[in-house]
């Protein structure tokens, strides 16, 4: 399954708010299959992903944003695009290597982070 770096944080700080039902609904129809599945495997990628189908705001300035989230979140994990990992060592992986101070210079004019939906 293909997905935007920036959303492996996103996943972990999801509470069902979102930019439409539809979106909502898939993320959390996501997030659901990698609870069931931690073994599934993820590609990291910079550009449209699992999540993105049901977006509004796909192909938006807000969505270019995010492109520089998946950067940020790339550099602070080690990973490149097009990195291969199981859904377990991905969430490991974050919560060993994102900390409050890393999820304030990666989220930098997120909404979520800024609306305080977000706890590092």
């Amino acid at each position: 399954m293909r997905i935007r770096a920036h959303h492996l944080l996103c996943a972990l700080q999801f509470r069902g708010y979102g930019y439409s039902e539809a979106f909502v609904r898939r993320v959390s129809r996501v997030i659901a299959l990698w609870r069931h599945r931690p073994g599934l495997i993820l590609t990291i990628t910079r550009s449209h992903d699992a999540w993105c189908r049901a977006c509004p705001n796909r192909d938006t300035s807000n969505c270019r944003q995010a492109a520089a989230r998946d950067a940020r979140v790339l550099a602070c994990l080690g990973l490149a695009p097009g990195a291969r990992l199981e859904v377990a060592a991905a969430q490991d992986l974050v919560h060993r290597k994102i900390d409050s101070r890393a999820a304030a210079y990666i989220c930098t004019g997120c909404r979520w982070l800024d609306g305080g939906y977000c706890r590092w």
